[in-house]
């Protein structure tokens, strides 16, 4: 049974612009701009609630998404792109160490799991709020990543249970993201650069602008070509 017959509102009955199969998701708006500058993208147009352009490189075409913070919003957002043709997406964001050992700002990573507690995996019928990544051509760098809706709820008890889930990093929108596009039949390769970073002594450390998160920036957008 095609999923969409079970739902009394879907996005094939919202009519918008079609996509490349292979589309690129960006959270933030500077994101998506500083990736059009490096790789000299057309025009920007709306898509929904989302900015979009696109580019050919090689041959081929490629879409890109951007301006959704938060999961609500980035899964309506992905679930209308797979409806418009999209098919392997590859998202961009910036994400905060909270391991036991936090990462450098300015890495970039890779995790191999994502742990949903924006109740959206649930939302959608799903019966475990753990999602696997898959890479292609890449390896995972770290373990998991959890999502979250209110990261100002970053509290010890949180962190706590966070850490026992194996979680390095935390994001807003990258477990159920996945699961959605997953969902729908498509991928999703997610890439992070850390911007923050809880400390041992339980202190937030955040970097704005500096040259080594921007150099992890630069280089992470060179390397979803």
């Amino acid at each position: 049974m095609n999923r969409e017959s079970i739902s009394i509102i879907t996005p094939s009955r919202f009519s918008l612009p079609a996509l490349a199969e292979d589309v690129f998701l960006f959270f933030m708006q500077h994101h998506f701009h500083l990736f059009r500058e490096i790789i000299h993208g057309g025009k920007v147009s709306s898509f929904g609630p989302a900015k979009r352009f696109s580019f050919t490189r090689d041959g081929k075409d490629y879409s890109v998404l951007g301006g959704f913070i938060g999961a609500p919003l980035a899964v309506i957002v992905a679930e209308h792109a797979v409806v418009s043709g999209g098919r392997r997406f590859k998202s961009f964001g910036t994400a905060g160490a909270i391991g036991s050992k936090p990462f450098e700002i300015g890495q970039i990573h890779r995790p191999a799991k994502g742990v949903d507690y924006t109740g959206i995996i649930k939302d959608y019928g799903g019966e475990k709020e753990i999602t696997d990544f898959v890479y292609s051509g890449h390896r995972a760098t770290c373990r998991s990543i959890v999502s979250v809706n209110a990261f100002y709820r970053l509290t010890p008890e949180n962190l706590q249970r966070y850490r026992n889930q194996s979680a390095d990093l935390i994001d807003m929108e990258a477990a159920p993201l996945n699961y959605v596009i997953k969902r729908r039949g498509a991928s999703l390769q997610p890439l992070f650069v850390v911007s923050d970073r809880v400390e041992e002594d339980m202190s937030w450390h955040y970097e704005h602008n500096t040259s080594g998160l921007n150099q992890g920036i630069t280089a992470a957008l060179h390397q979803l070509l």
